[in-house]
């Protein structure tokens, strides 16, 4: 078949994401992209980041060195569970530009309790508001040549590029028939390989329609929400992302019907209709200028969820209570 043992981003229909030379402001982001579910590369959008200037090799080093033990995928080609081993963060850049090291070594650092390097990154723009929740802050880190597989998250994503350059595979909730997800091993990833599609196996998968989106040092994308995406890097490659909500958002994930490897089936609705019970207007409180997420509170994947379905279930009480009211009157 037409493009089987072919890369991930080799098959399938592809068109191009949205690019923003401007960044816009919260409340049309939220109008346009959040609340549509629609990625969008905001060009440059990471250059005022202190990171962008400070996190060579020689600073890193300085900030972590010996003291911070990391998790280091042996394997470019990533596969969820796949051999990772821990060592200390000055072996890993010792290690990581030698030729023969080419195909190995992949480190994904999460440094939410680190306040130094936290100092060096500012919530993005458009997003800084006070009632977005930072979930966590992970820097992947690597010499070029990985290729993630292909995944969604629980969270509105920001992933900015600080050095080397990255090419985006940006999948639709409702192609997660097409991408089998509902028979893969890890939950929230496709059972297809990304650097050799097998459209015997998989035969559907090379009906899917994506966006691609190519990012440079500076850029940053936003993922929204669920949303498939599979990424390959070249060149040294650094890049933080951060997963986040917001505080309205138990408005529309009703967590008792969500399941990501139903959308596009006659079991739920359509992601965009799904999402879209979403509030027109999210409220934004701008943060301090100064502010980095050194000084945000954190609210992780597991206490976002908790919230939410406390606020849904109050809201439910209080309908039904209102009900009960006007049917008394009557």
């Amino acid at each position: 078949m037409p493009g089987h043992g072919r890369w991930m981003q080799e098959v399938g229909h592809r068109k191009t994401v949205e690019v923003l030379e401007n960044i816009p402001d919260w409340e049309t982001f939220y109008r346009d992209y959040v609340r549509r579910n629609r990625p969008v590369v905001l060009k440059n959008a990471a250059r005022k980041q202190q990171a962008f200037s400070k996190w060579t090799d020689e600073y890193l080093l300085q900030l972590w060195g010996k003291r911070r033990v990391i998790d280091v995928e042996i394997k470019k080609v990533e596969e969820r569970g796949g051999p990772s081993e821990q060592w200390p963060f000055e072996k890993f850049v010792r290690e990581m530009h030698k030729v023969e090291r080419k195909d190995e070594l992949y480190a994904v650092i999460g440094f939410e309790d680190d306040p130094k390097a936290l100092a060096d990154i500012a919530f993005p723009e458009p997003a800084r508001c006070e009632e977005v929740w930072p979930q966590s802050v992970t820097l992947w880190m690597s010499s070029g040549g990985t290729m993630s597989v292909l995944h969604n998250d629980d969270g509105e994503n920001f992933l900015m590029l600080l050095d080397g350059t990255k090419s985006v595979m940006l999948v639709h909730q409702d192609e997660a028939p097409n991408i089998y997800a509902h028979i893969a091993k890890v939950r929230g990833t496709s059972p297809v390989r990304q650097d050799f599609v097998d459209l015997v196996a998989f035969p559907r998968f090379a009906n899917i329609t994506w966006q691609h989106g190519e990012i440079e040092a500076g850029d940053i994308l936003f993922i929204p929400h669920t949303y498939w995406h599979q990424v390959n890097s070249k060149g040294r490659n650094l890049a933080v992302n951060i997963w986040w909500s917001h505080e309205a958002d138990w408005q529309w994930w009703d967590l008792k019907k969500y399941d990501a490897t139903l959308f596009g089936t006659k079991n739920l609705p359509s992601f965009d209709l799904f999402k879209g019970k979403a509030t027109a207007n999210a409220k934004c409180t701008p943060l301090p200028l100064q502010q980095s997420m050194a000084q945000s509170t954190m609210v992780d994947e597991g206490r976002t969820k908790e919230i939410i379905r406390k606020r849904r279930a109050k809201a439910r009480r209080q309908k039904k209570d209102k009900k009960a009211a006007k049917d008394a009157e009557l």
